[in-house]
């Protein structure tokens, strides 16, 4: 009889703790490192310590670059591994990577995650926190399986009065990515397309040579390039130098072609 009561203790526990807001079990933890992670988008490897690969040829990171196609030598697959700093029960630090676990072990380890609750925690952080954790943060949710993030990733980077210069960079670099997906017949599968343009083209060195006219003068012309040429490649191109460009035309065609 007491056994059976121990045991509905514990199930109950249990359940209580895997229903509480993984920001309320991240913050009970006080102070210190925590691990979590969840499944992590199709297309995506890591080597769990220093970089990431999307699709053919996106890397993330210093990695051991090398081989056919400039594959990366060691890159595995999933889950997303966030590893958290914990101050008061404040997040003030965040690790992303991908693959396989590295390092220390932490101070408290949350085990796996739903993608959903990964991705809720990860675009909170980007919203609210200080400096390269929300930046790393962005990452984090963006690289999560089945999750769709650019709505929120559209409002950090319009967001100038909380979020900093680098972390709205960092949103509008991806939401270019998430509508390069879309304008291209991929959807959100921001892993599908490769990197695989020529890079020899000379109209790649055009696009480049838009992007960097003073005064963002190059601008309605990457607008055209990027809204309607025919090749895929070239609008992803002048969607990234948009995006670099900060300009605020660039997140408005962003979210046009996205919302459409």
């Amino acid at each position: 009889m007491m056994l059976r009561f121990a045991v509905a203790l514990m199930l109950l526990v249990a359940e209580h703790a895997s229903a509480q807001p993984l920001a309320s079990r991240v913050a009970a933890i006080g102070r210190g490192s925590v691990d979590l992670r969840y499944a992590v988008r199709p297309g995506v490897c890591g080597d769990g310590r220093t970089y990431f690969q999307m699709g053919s040829s996106m890397h993330v990171g210093s990695g051991d670059f090398g081989g056919r196609g400039d594959e990366l030598k060691t890159c595995i697959p999933g889950p997303v591994r966030a590893r958290l700093r914990v101050e008061d029960g404040k997040i003030t630090g965040v690790r992303i990577t991908v693959g396989p676990p590295r390092g220390s072990a932490p101070d408290a380890d949350l085990g796996l995650v739903s993608a959903r609750e990964g991705t809720e925690l990860m675009l909170r952080i980007a919203e609210t926190a200080d400096g390269r954790a929300a930046e790393e943060a962005i990452s984090g949710a963006v690289l999560a399986d089945s999750v769709s993030v650019w709505r929120r990733l559209l409002g950090i980077a319009r967001d100038s009065v909380t979020r900093s210069r680098a972390t709205r960079q960092n949103a509008r670099f991806w939401v270019s990515r998430f509508a390069a997906s879309k304008s291209a017949g991929d959807g959100e599968d921001i892993a599908a397309a490769g990197d695989g343009g020529d890079r020899d083209d000379p109209r790649n060195s055009a696009i480049f040579a838009l992007a960097q006219l003073k005064n963002h003068e190059g601008v309605p012309s990457l607008l055209q390039v990027a809204r309607s040429h025919r090749d895929p490649e070239l609008r992803k191109q002048a969607m990234f130098w948009l995006a670099e460009s900060g300009d605020p035309r660039g997140v408005a065609l962003f979210e046009e072609i996205l919302r459409n």
